[in-house]
């Protein structure tokens, strides 16, 4: 018999965007019909005028010695601590976004030891200051970094590390995130309309959002987060899937923790970017789900994208809907511009509801899908029995050697570019597009051949989940040197402005459309890091997975993976 584990609950929530402070402000704006959106006309972000949304200086929290991205976290963690009451010295907090202070980055080089662009050193001053006594967890999956948040926190609390824990998502509007989206000439100079023929692009905001989980029944308030799962296209790393399959494969997953079919589903909060192939793409994978006559939604229009603040922001609001029995329609939306017919409405209206479906996805080609439900209807989750984990093999590299196992199987001098470039050319496995890569890429891929070298995949049935110290400052780096100096961006920098992108790399050539998750951290921890590793086996989704450690600044690089596998 599967073991029944701990229910979650999602408790207080709290809100910090355009429209206001705090969950109930927001939603009540919403109703309303208002929108955070409006012309901008900064030549700190734009050299042209920009449909965004900013968040009002003076709702943040008062604290001169955090950076404004840190305020943004606290403001919202704050909130939710004082809602609660949850005790401070045991609630597990984990700080998701996508750039986190890259405003500081500085003008030239690369950042030294104490920066605050480091994103888990972020992490801690928010911590710090919240008085929250545990370690932050600091996650970066791109987009679907809140959703993956909420799924890795409940599966924490499931297996019974944490009892409660607050997920905040954070990202500021900045010059640095303006210009890449930009350079991929997906921005909208008017509302988005997602799922609209009409739609020409994104609109790009700011914001936080804050989120209690917990199994502790006395401070849930009616929600609980049922299932979960994350996935990869194994496709592209800017484009997504052409057939949707990945993602109605995250959503069949969430849905299959708790038994649950098609028409347990009230509604369908999803991504919604209103760009071409992410709308296209989410219509094809919500009717592979069999969820095509199910409402949809999209709340761009109100926030527009927030980044690694939007799962968490959407979450919440989600959860209003549910409790308000208020479904909330998607602005804009006239006809219907997707090739799989989805039930979108403009307007919102009343509805009786007890169960939606979040999704999400990303650069890198993930996805998410997160099930909430009305406490009144919720099924617990089971989980299979547990299985015993090894480790296959293990790759390092560093220093200019290629260990496997412990045993050196390959050397060169040189410099980062040209020792990477012999140990690629050492496997003998041409693949022009390894060129293209930046160099914390090539590290993960190479590493990667090294461990796989005659395994055999399941590709849907292996995951991936790496952590490192400095996210994609290599390449962060670079993009902030070609926009100083061209005052434009080049898209095939930008795009590996995402460190878990070398995770998107590893899943197109070996097609894993599994799971994968990015830590940052400040200090490795190998046990830590294979603790969450053993919780996201015990989900039963996967057989085998890539766990490690793929950092790279310069000319400093250190990459130690294993191969785990379930016996």
């Amino acid at each position: 018999m599967a073991p029944q584990v701990p229910i979650v609950y999602l408790g207080a929530t709290a809100m910090l965007t355009a429209l206001g402070r705090g969950t109930a402000a927001n939603f009540e704006a919403v109703v309303s019909g208002a929108s955070g959106l409006a012309a901008v006309a900064d030549t700190a972000l734009s050299g042209s005028p920009l449909m965004a949304s900013r968040v009002d200086d003076a709702l943040l929290i008062d604290a001169p010695q955090l950076t404004r991205f840190e305020r943004l976290a606290a403001t919202v963690v704050i909130d939710v601590l004082r809602r609660s009451g949850v005790g401070r010295s045991r609630v597990g907090l984990i700080v998701s976004t996508t750039k986190g202070n890259i405003a500081s980055l500085g003008g030239s080089g690369m950042p030294e030891a104490g920066s605050p662009v480091f994103i888990a050193e972020a992490a801690q001053r928010v911590a710090d200051f919240c008085g929250i006594e545990t370690k932050p967890i600091s996650l970066s999956n791109a987009c679907i970094s809140g959703v993956s948040a909420v799924i890795i926190a409940s599966r924490l609390i499931r297996a019974g590390i944490f009892e409660s824990m607050i997920v905040v998502g954070a990202d500021e509007l900045t010059r640095f995130v303006v210009t890449g989206f930009d350079g991929f000439k997906s921005l909208s100079h008017s509302r988005c309309r997602p799922y609209d023929a009409a739609r020409d692009g994104l609109n790009l905001g700011e914001g936080s959002a804050a989120l209690l989980l917990t199994s502790d029944a006395a401070l849930g308030e009616g929600i609980v987060v049922e299932g979960g799962a994350i996935t990869d296209d194994a496709n592209h790393i800017s484009g997504p899937s052409r057939t949707g399959q990945p993602l109605a494969d995250a959503i069949g997953l969430a849905m299959s923790q708790s038994g649950l079919w098609p028409g347990d589903v009230s509604f369908v909060n999803a991504h919604g970017t209103a760009t071409a192939y992410n709308d296209e793409m989410e219509s094809k994978a919500i009717g592979l789900a069999g969820l095509a006559g199910v409402p949809v939604n999209s709340l761009k229009p109100y926030f527009g994208h927030t980044l690694g603040a939007s799962g968490a922001i959407e979450i919440a609001l989600c959860a209003e809907q549910l409790r308000h029995g208020l479904l909330l329609g998607t602005p804009g939306y006239e006809a219907c511009g997707v090739p799989e017919p989805l039930m979108v409405s403009a307007a919102g209206r009343r509805a009786a509801l007890s169960r939606c479906v979040k999704t999400a996805s990303g650069f890198g080609g993930c996805n998410a899908a997160v099930v909430l439900a009305a406490e009144s209807v919720a099924r617990p989750v089971s989980l299979p029995p547990s299985r015993p984990l090894h480790t296959a093999r293990t790759v390092e590299i560093a220093h200019g050697e290629v260990l496997v196992d412990g045993s050196r199987v390959f050397g060169a001098d040189g410099c980062f570019a040209d020792f990477i470039r012999a140990a690629f050319r050492h496997l003998d496995r041409p693949n022009m597009k390894f060129f293209k890569m930046d160099n914390l890429c090539k590290l993960g891929y190479v590493g990667a051949e090294f461990l796989l070298d005659g395994v055999g995949l399941r590709p849907g049935r292996t995951a991936i989940v790496l952590a490192n110290r400095s996210a994609s400052l290599d390449s962060d780096c670079r993009h902030r040197d070609v926009i100083a100096q061209s005052d434009s961006a080049s898209p095939a920098v930008f795009v590996y402005t995402l460190p878990n992108v070398v995770m998107g790399e590893i899943c197109i050539r070996h097609k894993i459309t599994g799971e994968n998750s990015f830590f940052i951290v400040h200090e490795y921890d190998e046990n830590r890091i294979l603790q969450y590793a053993r919780t996201m086996f015990a989900q039963g989704f996967h057989d085998k997975a890539i766990v490690g450690f793929c950092e790279l600044l310069g000319e400093d690089y250190r990459l130690r993976i294993s191969l785990l596998e379930t016996k």
